[in-house]
């Protein structure tokens, strides 16, 4: 029984780790009356602007297509815990952090990537 919740214990922890998080940092340059919802703003758009990393590909090529291709798109995701953080004491210092395989796309934009 022990060796089995152990195995149990080391493929949950080995799952976990193989989450890809990522973080972006960024800051508000103007001050806003609602900061908060103006840095929730700014993370969905950098969201956005990196979900190609769902689909397991880091290249420059891949980023460059993306940027391109969702230009001036209007790109539905569903993206569940992402988090926000607010950076020292400063004004508009920010922090967004999410797991690009948490990023379900309304449709597949996958086969547009392998086409650049």
């Amino acid at each position: 029984m022990m060796k089995k919740t152990f195995s149990l214990f080391i493929f949950f922890l080995a799952s976990v780790n193989l989450a890809a998080e990522y973080t972006f940092d960024f800051e508000l340059k103007e001050n806003f009356q609602f900061p908060y919802a103006q840095a929730r703003a700014e993370a969905n758009k950098i969201i956005i602007e990196n979900a190609y990393l769902a689909y397991d590909d880091e290249s420059a090529k891949t980023k460059a297509c993306w940027k391109n291709y969702s230009q001036n798109k209007k790109i539905k995701i569903k993206i569940t815990d992402s988090f926000i953080e607010k950076l020292g004491t400063g004004y508009g210092a920010y922090r967004v952090s999410f797991d690009p395989s948490k990023i379900v796309f309304h449709s597949d934009h996958s086969n547009y990537l392998t086409r650049c």
